[in-house]
């Protein structure tokens, strides 16, 4: 299992993500019923455009439901200006929960 996030180049988290391949990532769901899944992992940056595009158009997709959305014309500006990078992360670890089964 991986699953990617998009960001900036120049973040800090990038930044640390150079030193320290290692993250701890929690990813849960904002709305009721609260659920998710939280733990740890490895990250390979990738950084070349062509491979960045396909990646962030599906995650543009998914959480803003169009490439048209204003956020994802931005965002997918920096992917394709080489700003932004994929992180590809690799869990060692996971954990979930789901409050809705109480």
């Amino acid at each position: 299992m991986r699953f990617y996030i998009e960001t900036s180049k120049q973040s800090k988290k990038t930044e640390n993500l150079h030193t320290n391949n290692t993250i701890y990532y929690c990813v849960d769901e904002p709305n009721l019923s609260y659920k998710g899944v939280r733990g740890k992992g490895k990250v390979k940056i990738h950084e070349k455009i062509n491979h960045n595009i396909p990646i962030a158009e599906k995650i543009m997709l998914r959480y803003l439901g169009s490439l048209e959305h204003p956020m994802a014309k931005a965002l997918m500006s920096s992917v394709r200006n080489g700003d932004s990078v994929i992180l590809e992360i690799s869990p060692s670890y996971y954990s979930t929960w789901d409050y809705s089964k109480r």
